[in-house]
């Protein structure tokens, strides 16, 4: 509400100063910079609810990034009651919520900032020390701690490679090859903790990418040369931030077993939730909601269409939404 108020500031005071009855009604210049406060904090809110409940693109590394952006505007709203303590008591309770579960930022949450290609480890680092700040809580040796826990997975993660790959070079070595011995030792070495680590240091020392990629794809692409740290991301970036996409599946169902179908069959309404979902994830309209204008969640900029097509001609939700209520079904 407040983004739409808010450009329409001079219309407003215009118009209740045309009237002597609503002019005791007019805000200050000091109530008009409250609500602009007010409005990018809730915004960091709306934002991150937006991008992190999106089920067709990887949310995970993102939510670092957008607790950071929360703990900055919680920072904004404070110096700025340091002059008016009219929001103090809504903006130190929520405060105290929100470090109830984010004081301590869960390690996974840290892992997969860096194995963003844009943040890495040096700039996740200085994200959790800014974070920390905004905050006023105390940063204790961050960068040792994120690099002794992306060490310890990567670790973890290498060993299971390690098991497979000796097998492989060794058949592929000692065939027609009287060396097989010096080979295989060789190979050993190659595969050595030390020799390992080589890949997380030069991923970490290379350049970050400056432009927006498709993080997928960059690691599909640099699998060969990181086949630890694509692996890592490829089970991390797997897992979803929220709930809300399979909630909303199973909130869909409601709208299935009515008054007037209340005697399905559990067999039956099983497979109408499914179809429903499978059909509405083809067409990219899972968060669609009767009776709104927008079909998803989903966000610009995510590499993927917020809005679904057809290869023929543009796709409208309403056509097959509800589609299970229709006569002819």
């Amino acid at each position: 509400m407040f983004h739409r108020v808010l450009p329409y500031k001079d219309v407003i005071d215009n118009m209740l100063k045309s009237n002597s009855d609503s002019i005791q009604l007019m805000l200050s210049t000091g109530e008009w910079q409250q609500l602009q406060h007010v409005k990018d904090f809730l915004k960091a809110f709306f934002d991150a609810t937006v991008k992190l409940s999106c089920s067709y693109t990887p949310s995970a590394h993102e939510l670092l990034q957008h607790l950071f952006a929360i703990s900055k505007v919680y920072r904004d709203i404070r110096e700025l009651e340091n002059r008016d303590e009219t929001l103090a008591p809504i903006v130190k309770a929520m405060t105290t919520k929100f470090l109830k579960y984010w004081d301590d930022v869960p390690l996974v949450t840290i892992i997969v900032n860096c194995l963003d290609p844009h943040w890495k480890v040096k700039y996740t680092v200085k994200m959790m020390q800014k974070y920390k700040e905004n905050l006023g809580l105390q940063a204790h040796n961050e960068e040792g701690r994120v690099n002794y826990a992306l060490e310890t997975m990567f670790n973890l993660y290498n060993s299971r490679i390690n098991v497979a790959r000796p097998a492989s070079t060794r058949s592929s070595a000692g065939s027609g090859s009287h060396h097989g011995l010096l080979d295989d030792l060789r190979d050993e070495d190659d595969l050595d903790e030390n020799a390992s680590m080589n890949e997380l240091k030069s991923y970490n020392l290379g350049m970050v990418e400056k432009h927006p990629v498709d993080i997928l794809d960059y690691w599909k692409r640099h699998s060969s040369a990181s086949p630890t740290l694509a692996m890592m991301a490829r089970d991390i970036f797997a897992v979803p931030v929220s709930t809300v996409p399979s909630e909303s599946c199973f909130s869909s169902a409601n709208r299935i077993l009515t008054d007037k179908r209340s005697k399905l069959g559990p067999n039956v309404f099983e497979k109408l939730v499914c179809m429903k979902d499978w059909i509405d994830a083809e067409n990219r309209t899972q968060h669609f909601v009767p009776g709104e204008t927008s079909s998803c969640v989903e966000t610009q900029g995510s590499g993927t269409a917020t809005e679904a097509e057809s290869d023929d001609e543009e796709y409208d939700p309403k056509d097959t939404e509800l589609w299970y209520l229709r006569n002819n079904y």
